[in-house]
């Protein structure tokens, strides 16, 4: 479920990939965030859950990422997994990190997104047909309008979509803490054939206004990390979006009202956006190692421990929100934690942002919602960092062309 349940769950030892968690991280985060809100769970791991302390633990220069990606790629092994995402810039401390996001920062600049938007628009209209009278969420809209969005920007081929989310799809599980040995030998298969088409598709490629254009001419970062970062971008440009896409539909179908205070007031949308990443975010947590002692909340975190900040329970924080388990469109002020904080703050938060806004438009306009399958049938990805269901079928009021509904 994607809000709380019953009563908040008393947590000795938490542990994000036990698949109860996995299914409904909130009663877990309710316990911890008034109980232990810097908690010692599995393996020894910190996790820190309210929304100051979140944004202090993205923020710190004190916690870096190198530990993470030296355990990330001593679980996958070598191969090109480890070989390639080992080089993105979600893995890099300074100064790499911010060299390599100055090659895209002026992709995502806002007069450059603000183009976009009639591409949005025209992709939304493609994919939403008010005449269906059903559609899966999942793989009929947030999917194919994250992807294309994210290979326009990228320069991507369009008739290569389907491939691109097939590797997509096998090497996101590796992606998690949790991934087990099949995953991983699938994942470096998917990232071998993704990596030769990438490599083929740079050698081809010449001087354009699209980013890849931009990364073949810049010269300033080799070809193995031109591909780690095309990499990145179409994980966190079209994974994160897609998620966020379904979760707030679920949000929506399970408070009816919210989604009748929508219809009559579209204006709400923007701020509905806000509320629905704070409400259930498809990113829930980030990690980082700690290079220096820290002191948090009386706890003592030592150099080396790992440090999961649990952007998810942020957002429920009550310290930060009132009446935080609480789905409210009408909720002003929100920013939540769901595209981080600091100088690993989202690149692309502006663009999601512009895409969410986009769908929920169109998708509020179809009359009569209904969820084909019940909620709890729902099947969650497996993993501790993200949070999506795989597919999102529902029913509507048909509407012919050209009418009002």
């Amino acid at each position: 479920m994607t809000q709380l349940a019953g009563h908040p769950t008393p947590v000795a030892c938490f542990d994000p990939s036990a698949p109860e968690v996995q299914r409904d991280p909130y009663p877990y985060y309710h316990w911890l965030l008034r109980n232990d809100p810097v908690h010692r769970g599995v393996n020894g791991i910190w996790f820190v859950s309210r929304y100051d302390d979140v944004r202090a633990v993205l923020g710190e220069d004190r916690l870096v990422r190198q530990g993470i990606r030296d355990f990330w790629s001593q679980l996958v092994g070598p191969g090109p997994l480890s070989g390639i995402l080992s080089r993105t810039v979600l893995f890099q401390d300074e100064p790499d990190h911010s060299r390599l996001r100055a090659l895209i920062t002026p992709a995502f600049a806002p007069r450059a997104l603000r183009s976009l938007v009639p591409k949005i628009d025209q992709l939304v209209d493609e994919l939403v047909d008010p005449s269906a009278g059903e559609l899966d969420v999942i793989n009929d809209v947030a999917y194919p309008l994250a992807l294309g969005v994210i290979s326009t920007v990228l320069g991507l081929p369009a008739k290569d979509a389907n491939l691109i989310r097939a590797w997509s799809l096998r090497i996101g599980p590796t992606l998690d803490l949790a991934a087990g040995p099949d995953e991983i030998a699938d994942g470096q298969v998917a990232m071998a054939e993704l990596t030769d088409y990438l490599t083929d598709l740079l050698r081809v490629r010449g001087s354009s206004g699209d980013l890849l254009g931009t990364l073949c001419a810049d010269g300033s970062a080799s070809r193995e990390e031109v591909v780690a970062m095309v990499v990145t971008l179409i994980f966190a440009g079209h994974e994160t979006v897609t998620n966020q896409i379904g979760n707030g539909v679920l949000a929506l179908a399970r408070h009816p009202s919210q989604l009748s205070l929508l219809r009559a007031l579209p204006d709400l949308i923007p701020d509905a956006v806000e509320e629905m990443l704070r409400f259930d975010s498809s990113v829930q947590s980030n990690s980082r190692q700690l290079v220096d002692d820290l002191e948090l909340r009386g706890r003592t975190l030592r150099r080396g421990e790992l440090v999961v900040a649990l952007m998810g329970a942020g957002n429920r924080d009550p310290e930060r929100f009132a009446d935080p388990d609480r789905f409210d469109v009408t909720r002003s002020g929100v920013r939540p934690l769901s595209f981080g904080s600091g100088m690993r703050h989202c690149v692309g938060a502006m663009l999601a942002r512009l895409e969410l806004a986009a769908v929920f438009r169109a998708l509020v306009r179809l009359p009569g919602w209904v969820l084909k399958k019940n909620p709890d049938e729902l099947q969650y990805q497996r993993s501790t960092m993200f949070r999506g269901v795989l597919t999102l079928p529902i029913a509507f009021t048909a509407q012919n062309p050209g009418r009002e509904p």
